[in-house]
């Protein structure tokens, strides 16, 4: 897949002398955790999320000051696996996409977990032997009943892989240490894992790459997810699905994908 193929087209804009209100206005309308900042030339210079104003009391600022003006962007005629390094190595939830110069999307971990999501379903609608690891723990995850849980832990048992899922809630503090103690148990309990530390420190390790993606859309912010654990023959997929909030914020449902190889 092309990041054209996947992108956001039209990405929202604001300029960098606008107010914290309207930038907070312009995400809560549109549903989005990040914005392309421009200057009084429409040239982009850098780009704001949610979480950089998160506690800030005067909403009347300027945002120029919090703008991140090292700006990280990508050609729309890249790969989505560039896209995906990208976003890794530099810790951001999010890329601007340019062609010719010219601001023509944006791209962020979340369109492309669901553009694999839309290709692993056609291919499987056209070969019904095809399934990654990664599609099969997000399918598992986003299952709404405990006869749908049943039913795909059935279905990716058919495809040769090992799959297992949990539940668990906690405060901000908390939350990294127990979606890797409830991911481990888990695993083992469904025979997803041995009981040994190399096997389990797979499982570790994926769910700490799916939570970095997670503290980067809502840092700070605890909440309750489901998590599905996939075994493939090389390498563990950890899928965390869910929902953040605290006493002030009900945010909207993430889903994160991390992997590690055993």
């Amino acid at each position: 897949m092309l990041v054209k193929d996947i992108m956001t087209k039209n990405p929202i804009t604001i300029n960098q002398n606008s107010t914290l209100l309207e930038a907070e206005r312009l995400l809560a309308i549109n549903k989005i955790g990040r914005l392309i900042v421009t200057d009084d030339n429409d040239k982009v210079v850098g780009i704001i999320t949610d979480g950089d104003f998160m506690e800030k009391e005067d909403l009347q600022a300027s945002i120029s000051p919090l703008v991140s003006r090292d700006l990280i962007k990508i050609n729309q005629e890249a790969t989505v696996k560039e896209a995906s390094q990208l976003i890794s190595d530099h810790q951001i939830g999010g890329l601007p996409v340019f062609s010719n110069g010219k601001l023509v999307g944006i791209i962020t971990a979340q369109d492309i977990v669901e553009g694999y999501v839309r290709q692993d379903k056609e291919d499987i609608d056209m070969d019904k032997s095809k399934i990654t690891p990664e599609s099969a723990a997000i399918y598992l995850s986003m299952t709404r009943s405990r006869e749908y849980e049943e039913y795909w832990l059935d279905k990716i048992r058919g495809y040769g892989y090992k799959g297992a899922i949990t539940q668990t809630g906690a405060s901000a503090e908390k939350l990294p240490i127990k979606l890797r103690e409830s991911s481990t148990v888990a695993a083992i309990a469904r025979e997803v894992i041995d009981e040994n530390p190399r096997e389990k420190m797979a499982v570790s390790n994926a769910v700490k790459d799916a939570y970095s993606q997670l503290s980067l859309i809502n840092p700070g912010l605890g909440g309750g997810f489901k998590i599905a654990i996939v075994r493939g023959k090389e390498y563990v997929t950890v899928a965390i699905f869910g929902k953040f909030g605290h006493a002030l914020v009900d945010g909207t449902e993430q889903l994160t994908v991390g992997t590690s190889v055993i």
